[in-house]
Formats: C-alpha cells, structure tokens, sequence
C-alpha cells in the first residue's frame, strides 16, 4: 500500500491491513516491483535486472525416499561426467546429489532422504506444461538420473520408497520465486559486478520500502538470505526509522 510515493502498508489476500512506519518486503524481487508495484517505481537499470537475459538457478529437482542410512557418505556431491548427456532438451556434464541425513527429522532411522539436481532452463518446462509430454519428460529426466546415480550407489534404486519431480515450474508454482529460481541470479561474470557492488535495497522515489530476500543478494543460499534481512535493518537503522513487525 503506497500513499504520495510512500509505503504505508500491507494488504493480504482476505482484506486485512496492517500499516506501518516502514515496509520491508522479503518475497519475490519481481513480484514486488512489478505487480505488487505496478511497476511504478523503477530505473533502467531495475528494468534490464529483470528482463529475463541474466542466468538464473532454475533447476530440475528429482528427490527420493530410500530405505538405506547414507549418513557415512559425503552430503554434497557434484559428478562430472566424461560425456555429455542431454537432459530437457540441453547437454550436461555435471550431476549434483544430496542427502540429508544431518537432519534426522526428515527420515526415519536407517533411511535417507536424497536429492539430484541439475540446472535446467525454465521456457523449456514452460513451453510444455499442461500437455502430457511435461509429465512424460519429468519421468524421463527422473529416469536418466536414476540410472546414474545406480552406478555411484549400487543397488539404490532397488531401496527406493518414495519419489517426487520438481521443474522449475514445481518452485514457481510453490514459493512464488520468479521463473522458480532457488537462489535468484546465478553467479555469472555479468552477476559477480551486483554481488561485489551491491543490489539497490530501495526502490527509486518510493520512501519507506525495503528489500530483502536472494534478488538483492546475487549467489543465494540461507546464510545470504539471512545477511539480506540484517543489512535491511542496518539501513533503516541508519535512518532512524522504526521496523514494521507483525505480531
């Protein structure tokens, strides 16, 4: 809600409002500047940030519920293929797995939550979406990677309980985050500049509105996100100005 230029406030979906001295707004980048906003306070330079021709962390996420404790093997590994495989339509020669048997909330004793990730391009997954070729082609990708990671873990598929596929459509669609990336822009050479610089946490001609969240921090991750929100209120605190908090 902005009053002369001026945020003033929240307005939820069933009506309610909550006003405050100041704003802070922690969801999408582009949600909030250009439909939350109408665009109205904006640069040439904010415009070119989200015009779609910076790379982002769009991924394919394919995750498993294994009947095995994989707590002994690393938590993170990226594989380097010697060839390229084509997965959703572009060459790749690198695959991410995960588990997460440092949390032992997300499984039960002596089973494992897995994750394989892979980079791939949102207007691919949007091109075919609400046909039954997006259904056929997750399946695919799922069995690709599957057929991969059988070679690193042998006899994993075999342990398999649970499966679940996520395009990047699967994030737009739960978390709101513009082309479903996970961790906003991805650290390109065209990127690097916004991380060393600084992303703008204000918006041109609009008081009282503040940004946080990975569009103004470059790379993501939970520990930058986090460092998003505490640089925010640095700056309000240097203005002298009371944060907006809901209780």
């Amino acid at each position: 809600m902005v009053e002369n230029d001026q945020a003033v406030g929240v307005r939820l979906y069933n009506d309610e409002v909550y006003k405050g001295d100041v704003i802070i707004s922690a969801c999408d980048g582009r949600t909030t500047i250009f439909d939350l906003l109408d665009g109205k306070y904006t640069n040439p330079k904010i415009r070119r940030m989200y015009d779609g021709h910076l790379p982002m962390h769009s991924m394919m996420q394919i995750s498993l519920g294994v009947k095995r404790d994989l707590s002994g093997f690393p938590h993170w590994v990226t594989y380097l293929l010697d060839h390229d495989i084509l997965i959703a339509g572009e060459p790749h020669r690198q695959i991410g797995v995960k588990h997460y048997c440092f949390d032992s909330s997300l499984a039960p004793p002596g089973k494992s939550v897995v994750e394989i990730i892979v980079r791939t391009h949102y207007p691919y997954w949007q091109h075919i979406y609400g046909r039954r070729i997006y259904d056929d082609e997750q399946r695919q990708v799922s069995d690709i990677l599957r057929g991969y990671i059988e070679k690193w873990y042998p006899g994993i598929n075999e342990d398999v309980e649970a499966i679940d596929e996520a395009t990047p459509l699967s994030y737009e669609r739960y978390t709101g985050n513009w082309q479903g990336s996970t961790c906003g822009f991805l650290l390109t050479k065209e990127t690097m500049p916004m991380l060393i610089n600084g992303v703008p946490k204000t918006l041109p001609h609009l008081k009282n509105l503040y940004m946080a969240g990975h569009w103004v921090e470059p790379g993501g991750s939970v520990p930058l996100a986090a460092a998003s929100g505490k640089n925010a209120i640095q700056l309000i605190c240097a203005a002298d100005e009371k944060p907006f908090i809901i209780e």
